[in-house]
């Protein structure tokens, strides 16, 4: 079993930070060295950067409707931090699955195979109509599915063709060069039974959100029934909100002050390293961990808690 960390980089959390037009204005005695080309982007690679020196594996982009495309943010990171992967997570809805395979094995060409595809859980009607998107409810897994389908088809086929009810190709397919790299890893999300159902037919790796012990192992559990029914393998996975101090009235200090979540890990760094190896303990193996502020947190959790979760997963046996 290998543990996989990420770091998460959420794009819609503090918004104003480097951020050129929220710089302070007006008569001041120091002057403002910054140029405008040191903005939002600069601040997205300095968090990737801590995730990188503190031995994550990689970074988690979750799509937000309203802040920076997360694959965008993701090629722009790529450059700037040379080793590690990087998970865009974008809707089944924002376009042809041909182009967006297209993208993806543009990405990986670029940057050595690093990217990993994470499809965003689908959102309320009202969000997806916003977005120019008005496929029925009962629609959305079957769209998912054809979409991967389709990307890993033109990837791996030529000449390929697929009529669905959602995407349609003719003699199409991915000839060299592009068809030289492989295909990113699909994270997939959801906790009812058609997505679990979904992943089992189709992810790499299935995300879990943030919940008791016992609701994750019987979720694990599930899903690993439905995949080996079909044959498959899945990775399971968490995204975790984790709030870790130097003892423990600190962290619940903090918790308090910045609202954590209640599904949050808040504790000491050997607490939250202990809670974090008991999931792995489930046979949880991708963690994608998050708090604000990300770049500070970043650091703290990958200085003083990975190295604690890994000297404890390294002898925590895995239970599925």
């Amino acid at each position: 079993m290998t543990i996989h960390s990420y770091w998460q980089i959420d794009v819609a959390e503090e918004p104003a930070r480097s951020e050129p037009s929220a710089r302070p204005r007006g008569p001041t005695l120091f002057r403002d060295v910054r140029t405008p080309t040191l903005n939002r982007y600069d601040y997205y690679a300095q968090i990737a950067q801590a995730a990188a020196q503190t031995a994550f594996d990689g970074v988690f982009l979750p799509h937000r409707p309203q802040s920076d495309d997360s694959r965008i943010v993701a090629a722009a990171i790529a450059r700037e931090v040379r080793r590690i992967t990087l998970i865009a997570e974008f809707p089944a809805w924002s376009g042809s699955a041909v182009y967006a395979a297209k993208q993806a094995v543009s990405f990986q060409r670029a940057a050595h195979g690093r990217l990993g595809w994470a499809i965003a859980p689908s959102a309320d009607p009202a969000v997806r109509a916003r977005d120019g998107d008005h496929v029925p409810e009962d629609e959305l897994v079957e769209r998912i599915e054809e979409l991967l389908e389709v990307a890993r088809g033109v990837h791996g086929e030529r000449p390929y063709s697929f009529a669905g009810r959602h995407f349609e190709v003719q003699d199409g397919g991915f000839d060299a060069p592009l068809n030289r790299v492989a295909f990113p890893r699909v994270f997939l999300q959801g906790e009812s039974e058609e997505a679990l159902a979904l992943s089992a037919r189709a992810a790499d790796v299935h995300l879990f959100a943030a919940a008791p012990l016992a609701k994750l192992r019987a979720l694990v559990e599930t899903l690993d029934t439905l995949a080996l029914r079909e044959g498959r393998s899945v990775a399971f996975g968490l995204i975790q909100p984790v709030l870790a101090r130097e003892d423990q009235d600190e962290a619940r200090a903090d918790a308090n002050r910045i609202a954590i979540g209640g599904d949050a890990i808040v504790g000491t760094y050997d607490e939250v390293a202990a809670r974090l190896a008991a999931l792995a303990a489930l046979g949880i193996t991708h963690f994608v961990l998050t708090a604000p502020s990300s770049l500070e947190e970043a650091y703290r959790i990958g200085q003083h808690v990975l190295p604690r979760f890994h000297a404890l997963t390294e002898r925590v046996p895995a239970a599925a």
